[in-house]
């Protein structure tokens, strides 16, 4: 990969940083509940960076690694030895420091920031906060920056050094006399009376080797490259989680999206539940919790809906950002639907725990989600400033458009939502003959299957004998060549007659890139390789796509989908699957292109790795097997 942006992460706490994870500038920073607390965090020896010699990153939380003077060349002067660890919400930096030749000190400096900016103002959101003051003091630990919010709340990050360091204003510094100094520095990012707490490194990296060994006893894969992918998904989705009262909750991605998503959460929880169970019963209850329960024009709420975002910084929570929550998405809640029916049948009480929370979101479907009464739940693209124009997963503004390369307006209807409404309106059926009450579970069958019915002769593309993206507000037909129908076979809308057509779409020639599915095809109007949403392969869409095509018994297909993601993941020197890449063709020897703006790790890929490595085990034809 070209990024230089690394990551590290534990609970909600997370750091990121250059190449060598240092905070110096842009978006890097240390970060806590939507907050940077440090914009500056760099090590000096005598003035200059230290060369990295080797860095290696033992678990999510955890980096190890060796640097020395500048310029090293051919005989290092000082070594520096580092264990950079985040843990609940404590950062802790060793160095320990070894002075090889000459009797000279060396002086060691700690450049050290703070601004409290809200993660919206970092990433370039239009409103901003007005002008920080924050405070500095000097202590007998080290040095802590203070910040009181508009709304009151006080944010702290106290700097804590041993042994004790100068403080000039902006660095901390050890003069270096001895042959071995070990210098260890806490970083507690703190809220209100919050008070600074220790982590336990080795109690986290037990915790990670737990959730290994548990999913690896159900779950193993004869490639020993293969098994490493398998390894770095499952220690994504651990490190991606972080504690609510509910549970642990997978966040999106990192470093942007480490909060509660709606949309994310629900098609990682789909794809992790039999292995991951726990984490999915939390975003069906999490999500429940946090259900719309009336009317807000800014936030989008409406009774029933599942939120697609919530946010506590500070802005959202002086009421500058509408994450409070917001709940501009039009999938969210028929996917919360469908994974409280699929979690009802290995947990049979939640269908009765959470029954109010599935019909009024059912009731939503039938309701405001359908604005013009046609049978398809809808959005109306936002155009306010900051919101979303296509409140599907393909939220991107160009995302979504006519034949003729308009985009679309109105109540648009995009393929796929209608694939969760029928899974939501199967899993109703399920769940309410699972409560006995057979006359109602007849009735969601019934309205399933004339969803079906209508979304057939609406969507139906005969003369590509596929699918289209959509309806637009007017009931055009979008017919522009899409990754969308193929995702959609996940859902079981699609009639049986036409699941093998559909697929041998999606792998031929204008989708299929080696690697996955194209989100748009090679000769579409707006296609463009390095696109967000417009030619590029998508490895969650893509899964979904081979999912699908498993449910219609189509395994040798979804097996050839499922090696070519595993193949793409074994390119990547971490052994991960990156949130998107370039729709460029395969090429033997070559490796993917990365998208330069993807997330590393991202929830859905972690959690597209565990739900296709059964598929793995597949035979194929020899003809239809990928290159290795």
């Amino acid at each position: 990969m070209l990024s230089t942006r690394t990551v590290l992460k534990e609970n909600d706490l997370y750091l990121v940083g250059d190449a060598h994870y240092a905070v110096a500038e842009g978006e890097s920073g240390l970060y806590r509940r939507d907050t940077r607390f440090l914009c500056r965090y760099r090590w000096q020896l005598d003035g200059q960076t230290p060369q990295t010699l080797m860095q290696h990153e033992r678990f999510p939380f955890w980096l190890r690694a060796q640097s020395a003077n500048a310029d090293v060349g051919y005989t290092m002067r000082v070594g520096v030895g580092r264990d950079l660890q985040l843990m609940g919400r404590e950062l802790r930096d060793t160095l320990r420091v070894t002075r090889y030749a000459g009797d000279e000190p060396h002086t060691l400096t700690l450049e050290l920031g703070a601004d409290f900016m809200d993660m919206f103002e970092v990433r370039g959101w239009p409103v901003k906060a007005a002008d920080r003051e924050i405070r500095t003091q000097s202590t007998a630990e080290g040095v802590t920056f203070i910040y009181t919010a508009q709304d009151g709340l006080e944010h702290r990050a106290a700097v804590q050094t041993s042994p004790a360091a100068q403080w000039n204003g902006e660095c901390l510094s050890w003069t270096l006399t001895e042959t071995e100094t070990e210098i260890v520095v806490s970083v507690f990012p703190l809220l209100a009376d919050e008070q600074p707490s220790r982590g336990n490194p080795a109690e986290l990296a037990h915790e990670y080797a737990a959730v290994q060994a548990a999913i690896g006893r159900d779950l193993q894969l004869p490639d020993p490259r293969d098994a490493r992918v398998l390894a770095q998904s499952i220690q994504d989705l651990r490190s991606l989680s972080f504690q609510t009262d509910h549970g642990a909750f997978p966040a999106a991605g990192l470093p942007w999206f480490v909060a509660p998503f709606g949309r994310d959460s629900m098609i990682i929880a789909l794809m992790v539940k039999d292995h991951l169970p726990q984490m999915a019963l939390t975003v069906a209850r999490y999500l429940a919790a946090h259900q719309g329960v009336t009317y807000d024009p800014v936030t989008l709420e409406q009774p029933g809906k599942i939120l697609h975002e919530l946010r506590v910084g500070e802005l959202t929570r002086t009421g500058r950002t509408p994450h409070r929550p917001y709940f501009a998405t039009a999938d969210a809640t028929p996917l919360f639907v469908w994974l409280v029916g699929e979690l009802s049948a290995a947990h049979p009480d939640l269908a009765a725990e959470l029954r109010l929370n599935w019909e009024a979101a059912l009731n939503w479907c039938l309701t405001d989600g359908d604005p013009d009464h046609d049978g398809f739940i809808e959005y109306t693209p936002d155009t306010e400033p900051g919101g979303i124009t296509n409140a599907v997963w393909k939220d991107s503004g160009d995302s979504t458009f006519t034949e003729g390369g308009a985009d679309v307006s109105g109540h648009v209807a995009v393929i796929e939502v209608q694939g969760y409404a029928y899974a939501a309106y199967r899993a109703a059926a399920r769940m309410y003959r699972l409560l006995g009450e057979d006359e109602l579970a007849s009735g969601w069958d019934t309205r399933a299957q004339t969803l079906r019915e209508r979304f057939q002769a609406a969507f139906w593309w005969p003369e590509r004998r596929y699918y289209v993206h959509g309806l637009n507000g007017d009931k055009q037909p979008l017919r522009v060549l899409v990754s969308n129908p193929a995702h959609t076979l996940w859902t079981g809308i699609i009639p049986p007659e036409h699941a093998a057509q559909v697929a041998r779409t999606a792998l031929g020639e204008e989708l299929w890139s080696g690697w996955g599915v194209r989100t748009l095809g090679t000769r579409e109007i707006r296609f463009n390789p390095v696109s967000y949403h417009n030619g590029s392969v998508w490895p969650h869409d893509t899964a979904a796509a081979a999912l699908g095509m498993q449910r219609y018994g189509l395994n040798a297909e979804a097996a050839q989908v499922a090696r070519a993601l595993f193949d793409a993941a074994r390119c990547a020197p971490d052994a991960r699957l990156s949130e998107l890449f370039a729709g460029f063709p395969r090429q033997d020897g070559i490796p993917p292109v990365p998208y330069p703006a993807a997330c590393h790790p991202q929830g859905w890929d972690a959690a597209a790795v565990l739900a296709l490595a059964p598929l793995l085990t597949v035979d194929m034809p020899s003809s239809e097997r990928a290159p290795a």
